[in-house]
């Protein structure tokens, strides 16, 4: 649980950031934090079934066929927050990169 509570955070906060401070409804951050957010609730939905009495009167091919979509949404979930984190930090920089070289330009005017 401490995985997708830190997985959700990773995803959550350069989204919030990019609508905060791009001032964007809808960007590559939201894509991800969404696509985070169908991938968690595909995940818990499909374990719900299987585990309870629901998944016992299923067919074996559908218990197979909804682990394989619940093992293919969380090795997703931890790759979703890590392409997140990673663009964050790239955005980040380049933001920085041209805040910095704005305010050199302007001290050496």
């Amino acid at each position: 649980m401490f995985f997708l509570i830190l997985s959700f955070v990773a995803v959550a906060i350069p989204y919030g950031l990019e609508r905060l401070y791009f001032a964007r409804k809808f960007g590559f951050f939201a894509a991800l934090f969404w696509l985070f957010v169908f991938q968690s609730s595909i995940m818990f939905v499909g374990e719900i079934i299987l585990e309870n009495r629901v998944g016992q009167s299923l067919p074996s091919w559908i218990k197979s066929l909804g682990l394989a979509i619940g093992v293919f949404a969380y090795l997703t979930i931890g790759m979703t927050s890590f392409a997140a984190v990673v663009a964050a930090l790239g955005f980040g920089t380049v933001i920085a990169a041209s805040w910095f070289l704005r305010k050199l330009g302007e001290n050496s005017n």
